[in-house]
């Protein structure tokens, strides 16, 4: 092989592997731009959860207020059925 045959090989070369690094960039531009979106859903999806919790806990915490009132207004009623009896 002489030095011109072997510098054509290695330009060559060099040309593939710079046209391989483009494709791979590009391949890796798109990849960080889907997983940006994902992520970025994700993170909506947990505000919208978080804000459906604290909904719940509030509903939650209003029926064990109101299931406090409850029994103790069935356990004066029970004391009154005692005194009557």
């Amino acid at each position: 092989m002489t030095n011109e045959e072997f510098q054509k090989l290695v330009l060559e070369q060099l040309g593939e592997l710079t046209k391989g690094q483009r494709e791979l960039q590009q391949s890796l531009t798109r990849i960080e731009n889907d997983h940006g979106q994902q992520l970025s859903a994700l993170f909506d999806a947990r505000e919208v959860q978080f804000d459906v919790n604290e909904r719940i806990c509030d509903t939650l915490n209003r029926i064990e207020g109101k299931m406090d009132r409850l029994t103790l207004k069935v356990s004066s009623h029970d004391s009154r059925l005692k005194q009557v009896k």
